[in-house]
């Protein structure tokens, strides 16, 4: 084998080995890379990629299937042994192979060797095409659609096209994006002896030039050095490491553009290792020193682990593809036509060589595609899997909460100190009426402190199930559900129970500047977007009720691309406006670069495409219209009998002052006085308006008309419905100042309807509104108030999935509406959970006195298994060992690692005792095993809308309710090791059964006799509703 051939083969291999994943497997030890490490030496096995060059498995089988296609009436190795003594021949002559390639001779014996598919010609061709394939299709663990066509050497992009007269077109088009932001800003991680470690990122670069990007500069991870501002020079001797007030060693990080060439990430992984290994072992060897160990189990340091995985995560595997198979089949047979079979050179004497190279390269291709198809599937059915409720827990006010748990809520540390952090009662002083602040808390204090928030996270499962039992519809109590999780996760886990009960969808997703955290693939910026966009508004419209709206905030940087994304989804006659926020004032830095300042954005409001849209009127605050300047004086008496005067003419006699006056005797006061009095003399204020007549009824045309032959008359044409009559006179209409009025709170004030510029949204004090703060900015309240205005009425559901600071829930809870809210970020805890608390306790900023809120109410919130966690839970397959009795125990969630498994993805003995089921939760980068909530998991899996839950004996939890299509269902729960059957059929026997319509039950049981059809087996449908069905 000549050295060319095996520069080939290894090429080759180089691919295969970074397709598969293999080496890095050997050192990450999470997600994706487990699957890797698990299917390394079969994978290995299979293509040979351990094999030196003269044995590869996989040349040998490509030289086998050119060797069924060889003319057998051809004596190929006769061919090439005249060739090769030929070179001999011209070598002992002293020339060089140069020189021996360009002789007639030899070229015309290796024409007849590739016409005659002679394998040690054809070997290198063959290998080259197909690193040339799948090398173009894959970059960093993902496959990017990269189709060519080429002619004249021009590599010219197409894409997909199915006759669209306008076709909107991303690269990522028909994958899933599957980043989140939780670990690249903040990546943090515990050491044995109990110190945290963080890697903190203090600058990210966004790309400018995608085009220069791929060619030549690619986005790095290395250790920050101190610069803040672009152009500014190194710190000299800056050292980027350092314990802040948190007690954190902290470690900063830049991601910045570098060439790619010599900026490999390996190499500066080893040198940012390098570098810290010194600093730690100087200056914080006491304390950290297991930085640089070897921990059990791992074959590298501690620190370097963490800094490949940090790197890693952040770097690759941004997409899972939705048909990989059929996708690289696709291309791969549009390379053979286009780049291995040119009509044009086809002739008779290399015709079988052309045929033999193209049905090698399928061949070979499509094992390749088979075994890449069945580890991105296996992902995509990992991803697409809805995920299990970690925790379930209630923020409820004292005035919903029973007096006969007050004992215990007193007796609650962790709740009381909570209650001092969040809402200062340790500030409540005792006086003659009021009962003060104490340690402990009085059940008084609680009694006159009816909006203080419970946290039923406090609280053990004993309290729970008193509590809960006491509330009858729960479901129905609930005003909101704050869901932590990836949004796509809660987007697949809630959808049977809210299917189509989402009056509107307001979402703020990242604008995609580059500074508000999404993270995006290099050169992918754009279409990492709008990939995440997509598919979860594709997941959003089964949500949808008829009727509704979705609104999304947006800047100039995406409009463009989000109006053609959802024209796409949702048909452009269903775009109904395009909103301009003002967001800011024309007034600091702004102003100093030259051209226009840049103070808007934007929200887009499209109808669902769900029936007739049923918009809602909303108006803004105005002061007097002046226009309605007379007034009738006797408003009580038949409209023909109506005497007129002015406005100001009737205020001046009120005050008593000449109408002249009026400015100088009451000062600044004469607005708000003249408001006032035309506020309370409204029945009686009117203006003249000419008649749209293109807009109203021909019956009021034809009055208009009459009334111009009689001027002084006023005519009167009833309506019905709600809408005012029509008073016309002279040919014009009557129009009454009351209609301008609207209530806003406890007042009554003028308003004007809302327009499509909305500058009076912005607050003086939205950093504060709602008592918590987030860096990346919040929505105003007002600004979320409008949008449900216009959309929606008190009592309809309204859904954000990328909730932020839960601006969205604390206007959802104020104006009477409910709400899901769905972050995944790591504050959830400390922003928008506190802020729905703050709200439930009466906050009183933002759109508080809009609607005179007080407080009060009921909200659900829930954790959810996240992605990360799914592949972090998988464990061989039972053929290769009793896996959940070695690895998990019977009581512990784990998923089946085999790729070919089309049932069976996990064991169910845990269904046995579904109160104590465990699985590894990852958060903040800490793995822990952690109970989940299996009950609640069902309940959304069915989508169940429960109305009572009961513990009616030790070890068994009943839930009945009615699912979204109508289903009465009862579910019964049990440890099955002590709830039998007869104390089953004892609580059967207890409540009327004749309403339900099914009734689950978990564990083996003999009660379908008793249950008239009705039994259902919880094990089987638990897991068919979980799992994606093709």
């Amino acid at each position: 084998m000549n050295e060319q051939t095996k520069n080939t083969i290894n090429a080759f291999v180089k691919t295969l080995r970074e397709m598969f994943m293999i080496d890095d497997a050997a050192e990450l030890d999470f997600g994706i890379y487990r699957i890797m490490a698990h299917k390394k030496a079969e994978i290995e096995a299979f293509f040979g990629l351990n094999d030196e060059s003269e044995e590869n498995a996989l040349c040998r089988k490509i030289e086998a299937l050119l060797a069924e296609q060889q003319d057998a009436s051809v004596n190929v190795a006769e061919i090439r042994k005249q060739m090769q003594d030929r070179i001999r021949m011209y070598r002992e002559d002293g020339e060089t192979m140069e020189e021996i390639n360009k002789k007639p001779t030899i070229i015309k014996f290796r024409q007849q060797l590739e016409e005659n598919v002679d394998t040690t010609v054809m070997l290198p061709h063959i290998l080259t095409a197909l690193n040339d394939f799948f090398s173009r299709y894959y970059d960093k663990g993902d496959f990017i659609s990269q189709r060519r066509y080429v002619n004249g050497g021009d590599a010219t992009y197409l894409v997909p096209y199915n006759g669209e007269e306008v076709k909107l077109h991303w690269a990522n088009a028909d994958q899933y994006y599957i980043k989140t932001s939780e670990a690249f800003k903040n990546y943090r991680f515990k050491l044995k002896n109990g110190k945290e470690v963080e890697f903190t990122l203090k600058n990210a670069v966004q790309l400018k030039n995608n085009e220069k990007e791929q060619k030549d500069w690619a986005r790095k991870f290395k250790l920050w050095d101190g610069v803040t501002e672009p152009g500014e020079e190194p710190v000299p001797d800056f050292v980027p490491v350092q314990i802040e007030e948190d007690g954190v060693l902290h470690i900063y990080f830049t991601y910045e553009l570098m060439k790619k060439r010599g900026n490999e990430q390996k190499t500066l992984n080893n040198a940012t290792y390098a570098t810290l290994a010194d600093i730690i072992q100087t200056k914080y060897k006491d304390d950290y020193l297991d930085l640089l160990a070897i921990m059990e189990g791992n074959d590298k340091e501690e620190l370097r682990r963490h800094i490949s995985r940090y790197t890693t995560k952040n770097s690759s595997d941004y997409f899972i593809h939705k048909n990989l198979g059929d996708f690289l089949r696709r291309e791969l047979d549009f390379y053979l036509k286009n780049e291995i079979m040119h009509v044009s050179d086809l002739d008779y004497n290399n015709l079988r060589r052309t045929l033999a190279e193209a049905k090698t390269i399928k061949a070979v291709g499509e094992e390749i595609i088979q075994m890449l198809a069945g580890l991105e599937d296996f992902q995509k059915k990992l991803w697409l899997k809805k995920k299990f409720v970690v925790q379930s827990d209630y923020c409820i006010t004292l005035d919903r909460v029973p007096e006969s748990l007050y004992a215990d809520i007193c007796a609650n540390e962790e709740q009381r100190k909570e209650w001092v952090r969040l809402f200062a009662i340790d500030e409540i002083e005792r006086d003659l009426t009021t009962e003060g602040y104490s340690e402990p808390l009085t059940e008084r204090f609680l009694e006159e402190n009816p909006h203080l928030v419970l946290d039923t996270a406090f609280f053990n499962n004993d309290f729970k199930h008193r509590l809960l039992e006491s509330m009858a519809d729960i479901d129905a109590q609930c005003a909101g559900l704050l869901v932590n999780s990836e949004n796509f996760q809660a987007l697949e886990l809630l959808q049977e129970k809210y299917q189509e009960q989402v009056k509107c969808v307001y979402i703020d997703p990242p604008y995609n500047t580059g500074g508000d955290d999404f993270l995006y693939k290099d050169a992918y910026q754009e279409s990492s977007w709008l990939s995440c966009i997509n598919d979860r508004l594709d997941l959003s419209k089964r949500y949808f009720k008829e009727g509704g709206s979705i609104a999304v905030s947006i800047d100039i940087k995406e409009l463009d691309k989000l109006i053609g994304l959802m024209d796409m989804q949702l048909g452009d006659e269903n775009r109904k406006a395009n909103i301009t926020i003002r967001r800011a004032s024309i007034t600091g830095a702004k102003v100093i670069n030259p051209g226009l300042v840049n103070i808007s954005e934007n929200v887009v409001m499209y109808s669902n495409g769900q029936g007739k849209w049923q918009p809602q009127d909303a108006f803004r605050e105005k002061g007097y219209d002046d226009r309605y300047g007379k007034m009738i004086l006797n408003i009580n008496a038949k409209p023909e009998k109506w005497e007129y005067s002015t406005v100001l003419d009737e205020f001046a006699k009120e005050k008593g002052v000449a109408k002249t006056q009026l400015r100088k005797q009451l000062g600044d006061a004469y607005n708000d006085e003249l408001l006032k009095f035309v506020i309370d003399n409204s029945e009686r204020v009117i203006r003249l308006a000419a008649l749209d007549t293109d807009s109203v009824s021909q019956e009021v045309v034809k009055l208009s008309k009459e009334s111009k032959k009689h001027p002084e008359k006023v005519y009167v044409l009833p309506r019905e419905d709600g809408f005012n009559d029509y008073y016309i006179t002279n040919g014009q209409t009557i129009l009454f100042y009351k209609d301008r009025l609207r209530r806003i709170g406890d007042k009554i004030v003028p308003v004007e309807k809302v327009s499509d510029i909305w500058d009076d949204v912005l607050p003086n004090d939205i950093h504060n509104e709602g008592g918590v703060v987030l860096k990346k900015g919040k929505k105003p309240e007002k600004l979320i108030d409008r949008i449900l205005d216009s959309t929606t009425k008190e009592g309809e559901l309204v859904m954000d999935y990328f909730a932020g600071s839960a601006t969205s829930g604390a206007v959802c809870l104020k104006s009477h509406r409910k709400f899901i809210n769905v972050e995944a970020n790591e504050y959830f805890d400390s922003i928008p959970l506190r802020r729905i608390k703050n709200t439930l306790f009466g906050d009183k900023s933002g759109v508080t006195d809009t609607h005179m809120w007080k407080g009060g109410g009921v909200v659900k919130y829930i954790r959810l298994e996240q992605y990360e966690d799914t592949l972090n839970n998988l464990y061989r397959t039972p053929m290769e060992g009793a896996w959940y009795e070695e690895k998990l125990g019977a009581d512990t969630i784990g998923y089946v690692m085999d790729m070919q498994s089309q049932q069976n993805w996990m064991h169910t003995d845990w269904m046995a005792n579904p109160f104590g089921v465990k699985m590894q939760i990852t958060h903040g980068n800490e793995t822990t095993e952690q109970t989940i909530d299996v009950v609640e998991t069902f309940n959304y899996l069915l989508g169940l809308n429960v109305e009572k839950t009961l513990w009616p004996a030790e070890g068994m939890q009943v839930v009945m309710g009615t699912t979204c299509r109508g289903k009465r269902t009862m579910i019964i729960w049990r440890n099955t090791a002590h709830v039998t059957d007869e104390e089953v059929k004892t609580f059967l026997s207890s409540v009327d059964c004749k309403p339900f319509k099914q009734i689950y039950i978990n564990g083996e049981t003999t009660l379908g006799t008793i249950l008239d059809g009705k039994l259902r087996q919880t094990e089987t449908e638990f897991e068919y509703r979980m799992f994606p069905n093709d």
